[in-house]
């Protein structure tokens, strides 16, 4: 499995950005407030990070197999699916939380309901980028290491 690319969840990030600031401003009278939905991306950058250091772990330590002692490597495989979602989601939350904090922090003054947003829509942007994050932690975790007897990549003289 490739990595994902900094490119594609930077254009994920613009996107979301844009689309938010846009159509906020075309539906905001029937949008319902932003509340404590945040949170959910935080408890799974918590389930992400703590899975991470799991699997570093079991990597690092020679513990990968198919003994029931053993962490099994479809497991890692699935958690690198994992990694890879959570930091697509985390981008795609991070920039919903850039479109709506600068639509509302651009209308302070003018919309009573943007200083009441606009906590909310900057909580929305921090656990965004702490999923993204969390989630290219848990795939960058995933990897598996290089073999003892390769050479490091170093030309060897002949």
């Amino acid at each position: 499995m490739s990595r994902i690319p900094l490119s594609t969840l930077g254009l994920v990030a613009l996107v979301a950005a844009v689309a938010a600031y846009v159509l906020t401003g075309s539906f905001l009278g029937s949008l319902p407030p932003i509340g404590f939905g945040w949170v959910t991306l935080l408890v799974v950058a918590i389930v992400d990070a703590l899975l991470a250091v799991r699997i570093r772990g079991a990597v690092s330590g020679g513990t990968v197999g198919q003994d029931r002692s053993q962490m099994h490597p479809l497991t890692i495989a699935r958690s690198a699916a994992l990694g890879q979602a959570s930091a697509v989601l985390g981008a795609a939350a991070a920039g919903l939380g850039v479109g709506l904090s600068l639509y509302f922090l651009f209308r302070l003054g003018e919309l009573a309901v943007a200083g009441q947003e606009l906590p909310a829509a900057v909580a929305v942007l921090v656990s965004g980028s702490v999923l993204l994050a969390a989630g290219l932690f848990l795939e960058h975790s995933c990897r598996t290491p290089p073999d003892e007897d390769e050479p490091a990549g170093l030309a060897q003289p002949t």
